[in-house]
Formats: C-alpha cells, structure tokens, sequence
C-alpha cells in the first residue's frame, strides 16, 4: 500500500508539472494566434498556429480545426478540406473511449481526455467543410457533407440530456446545397427541419427563421404541390408574393455568407466549495465563457441602387455559452467527485507518512485543471444573405454595421459572374481588433 501511495504521488507530481507547463503553453499559444488575428496577419496567425503546438495527440484535432479555419480565411478552401479531412478521421478514432484516458480524467482532471470537439463544433467542421466545396464550385461533394452532418444530428439528437442536439444553420444549408443539385424533395426536407429548428433557436437563443428560408418553403412547397404546408409558411413569414421555382431557376443566385468576430474562449474559474462525503471544503475548478464584444448589429448588401440585409443564421457563441451553462452540474459533480478522490488519497497517505500525505494534497491542488480548450478561430455568429441575379457579371459591396449604424468595415466582390440556375457562393470573415479584455 505504501509503495503503492508512493506511485501514486509521484505519478500526481510529475502530471501536476506536465498539465501546468502545457496549459500554459496552450494559452500563450493562442494568444499569439488571436493578437495576429486582431491585426489582420493571417499569414502570422498560420506560423502562430504551427511555431510552438506540439501537445500530442490530445489536442491534434484542436490543432486541425484551427488551421483549417485560417486556411479557409486566406481563401485556401482545399487545404482547408484537407485538415478537415483529418480532423474527421482522427475523431472517429478517439471517439471509442481510451479506458487509460477516462481514468485519468476521473481522477487527475479533464484534459487528460484527447479533445474530439464539441458536438456543435463537430456539425461545424461539416458546415465549413460543405462550405469550402461549394466555393470551390463542387456540389456533390457538398452533398457528401450534409449526408454525413445528417447522420451526425440524428445521432444527437439520440442523446440522452444533450443540451445541444440540432442544428437550424446546418439544415438550412443542406437545403441550399440539394437544391442546387435539382433535388427538391430532399431540399424541402432539409429546409423543413431547419424552420422546426429556428422555431427552438427563437424561444433558446433569440435568432429567429430567416425570411429567406420562408422564400425557400414557399417555392419549393408550391413545386412540390404541398398546399397545406403552402398556407402553414404563408401565415409564418406573412408572405404573400414570392418567385416560383421555374422562374427562380431561370435566373442565377448569390449566396453570401459572412462570420463575424472571434468565438469567446473558456477561461478557468477556482472556488472552494463543501464536500459532504468528505465534510471538508475542497478545490475545484470549473470552465466559464470570457465572453467578448458582439459590435455588429447589421450586415448590409449593396449591388448599384439596392440595399439588402443578410440574416442572422447562427449565433455560435448563445450556443457555446448555453451549451456550457447545461453541462455544468456535471461538470460540477465530476470535479467534485475527483477532489475528494484526491483528499482521501492525501488523508490516507498522511496517516502513514505525513511528507507524503502534503505532498499528495499539493499535487492534488496543482492538477485541478479546468478543461478550457474549443474551436476558438470559430466566428461569434454567422449571417447569410440570397440574393436572385441575372446571368451576368456584377460587382457586389458587403457593409459591417455596428449599433450605432457607422459603417465598421466594407468588403468590394467585383465582376462575380452569375450563371442562369446556378448558385455562386462568396464569403467574408471579419474579425474587429479587440483586446482579450473586451468583454460583453
């Protein structure tokens, strides 16, 4: 028992080391990527990204997300594809449970555990991944992607007490990508799914179903003949007029989607709190959002003498934070439970040697780690506008509004050619200059 003890603290001693001195490294990490980020050195934040991430394969997903959101950034959608390729195949390989890993989280802390994303950030890696096929004018590559991401929902939507369990966005957009292929049955499925969806978005995160979407029912209920679901969304979005299919077709369409901002970052918070099957106080510590500034209010579109707003489709930060705020009794009974896993241990030593026992209870308090890793090059919300073009070329202006209407950046697409029935997708990502001190 003793020798056994002694492993025992010096296993807590040296992973007490090794989890400080890689959290930090991670944090300063990060901060590297952001502070070049926030001066619009993409370029910067890439070598930020590859200079000094070498934490194994516990964060190599992390590490594949990131770059392949910088990647996407600089408008390298095929490298993108490619670390998300990775990133998907390297989930699946973690996502059977390491018994050796699930042990050390019980008892040292979370970050033991090799990181697969958030359920939210996994539906993102296909969004983005069907994203970057269709800038790359590839659709049924696209297609792929929003069979796998339905297969991903439903398999959520299976979990039991998942505060997360669909996805409005990601619905909308398989919708987008079945009807450009012609297949308007699975199209209106989607779209249909996406409205169920927005209606819960609405009561949970206050983004509402985009009129666009409305506009996209409307045509294809119409085609398809579902009258009763035609007069369903004609009363919804109090839509009287709109474009049938056929003529819709005829012409082509602009898909702009834009994100917005810098995803919040978890941040870790210590408390002390009683433990009943201890009777002692203990030390936890638990993951919060640092939240940060929202300063767009508006994304506006201007093509010669028309203005059009683009939609609030995703709000991924309401979704991180409420996500956060569910789980937290388990985290909070998981943390609880290892602290005093660890207090027992250090008590128990102590009575046999009192140098062991302090030195258990100080390698106990050093490993108490929240777990703060996400996605964190993630937008903070995401907007999408459609807009139906003549076959042409046309030059297309993107304006960020913050609350008090001023203009906060402008992006210019000149010559975008626009194909009779077909969808051509532009994207813009923005990220203000904000300081890690900018909160909400």
């Amino acid at each position: 028992m003793y020798r056994a003890r002694g492993w025992l603290a010096s296993g807590l001693c040296l992973g007490a080391v090794l989890l400080l001195s890689g959290c930090a490294s991670y944090s300063q990490r990060f901060d590297a990527i952001e502070t070049q980020l926030a001066a619009g050195n993409l370029s910067g934040a890439l070598q930020a990204l590859e200079k000094d991430w070498d934490n194994g394969q516990r964060d190599e997903v992390l590490y594949l997300l990131n770059r392949a959101m910088l990647l996407r950034m600089q408008g390298d959608y095929r490298q993108s594809n490619q670390a998300l390729e990775q990133a998907k195949h390297l989930i699946d390989e973690l996502d059977a449970v390491s018994l050796r890993e699930q042990a050390a989280s019980l008892t040292v802390n979370d970050t033991l555990k090799s990181y697969i994303g958030s359920d939210v950030e996994r539906t993102l890696l296909h969004i983005y991944a069907a994203l970057n096929y269709l800038q790359l004018g590839m659709p049924d590559e696209a297609r792929v992607e929003v069979l796998q991401l339905d297969v991903l929902l439903n398999l959520q939507a299976d979990g039991q007490g998942n505060a997360y369990t669909e996805d409005a966005f990601a619905r909308y957009l398989s919708g987008l990508v079945f009807e450009q292929l012609g297949e308007w049955s699975d199209a209106m499925i989607a779209y249909r799914k996406s409205y169920q969806n927005y209606q819960k978005y609405r009561k949970q995160l206050g983004v509402k179903p985009p009129y666009s979407l409305g506009l996209a029912l409307l045509r294809m209920a119409e085609h398809l003949g579902l009258k009763e679901e035609l007069r369903q969304y004609r009363k919804a979005f109090a839509i009287e007029q709109w474009t049938p299919l056929p003529v819709f077709q005829a012409k082509g369409e602009v898909v702009l989607v834009v994100g917005t901002g810098l995803a919040s970052r978890k941040r870790e918070e210590s408390m002390s709190i009683f433990a009943p099957e201890a009777g002692v106080m203990v030390r936890i510590a638990l993951p919060r959002y640092e939240t940060k500034v929202q300063p767009v209010s508006e994304v506006r579109l201007l093509m010669g003498s028309e203005t059009m707003d683009a939609e609030l489709v995703e709000d991924i930060d309401a979704i991180a934070v409420k996500t956060l705020q569910e789980q937290m009794p388990a985290i909070t009974a998981r943390a609880l439970a290892r602290a005093v896993v660890k207090y027992r241990a250090a008590k128990e030593a102590g009575e046999q040697d009192q140098g062991l026992g302090l030195l258990l209870n100080v390698a106990g308090m050093l490993s108490e780690q929240a777990d703060t890793r996400s996605w964190s090059t993630l937008p903070q919300r995401i907007y999408l506008t459609r807009q139906s073009l003549m076959p042409g070329r046309h030059d297309i202006s993107v304006q960020l509004l913050g609350q008090g209407g001023h203009v906060l950046a402008q992006k210019q697409f000149t010559g975008v050619a626009v194909e009779a029935g077909k969808k051509v997708y532009l994207s813009w990502r923005w990220i203000p200059s904000y300081t890690r001190g900018g909160k909400r």
